[in-house]
């Protein structure tokens, strides 16, 4: 009967390691400038609830996030993001919930050349000021435009 309590447990640890390996978490955070400025950002404004950046290159396609509070590394531009990227307009909304309302901007480098997107979302209640938070975003987005030399800049290790 011990042998058998010993088999047992040999055999359903040695299932339970591959599944184990098999529901990973999210991808690690990448250790880049975007990164890093995302998580810097953050920290100085407490505030935000979300911050994501979307970039690519001038013909890129689908401007991956590359540097966000809530992960999604490499996800796609959603269609709000694209149309943000494309004119240049602010996309301004409370999300589904009504509990964030959510800026997003196209972002440029420092020298002003068109990098992607950036989502900037604030924590929401009915009657909050919307162009007061539209505001802040932009001085968030300047913020972080300043401190970006380039788009490969921003991929690199920091």
């Amino acid at each position: 009967m011990k042998h058998f309590l010993a088999i047992t447990l040999v055999l359903a640890g040695a299932c339970a390691a591959p599944l184990a390996a098999q529901t990973t978490d999210a991808p690690p955070k990448p250790n880049t400038h975007a990164q890093k400025l995302v998580e810097r950002t953050m920290a100085k404004h407490p505030d935000l609830a979300i911050l994501v950046l979307h970039c690519g290159a001038n013909d890129a396609a689908d401007y991956p996030i590359i540097g966000s509070s809530i992960g999604r590394y490499g996800k796609k531009a959603d269609e709000d993001d694209l149309r943000v990227i494309h004119t240049g307009k602010p996309n301004l909304e409370v999300n589904e919930k009504g509990n964030h309302f959510e800026v997003e901007m196209a972002i440029h480098d420092s020298s002003k050349r068109l990098l992607g997107a950036v989502g900037v979302v604030f924590n929401y209640k009915a009657g909050d000021d919307k162009e007061a938070l539209h505001k802040k975003a932009e001085l968030v987005r300047a913020e972080m435009e300043k401190q970006i030399k380039s788009l490969a800049q921003l991929t690199q290790p920091e």
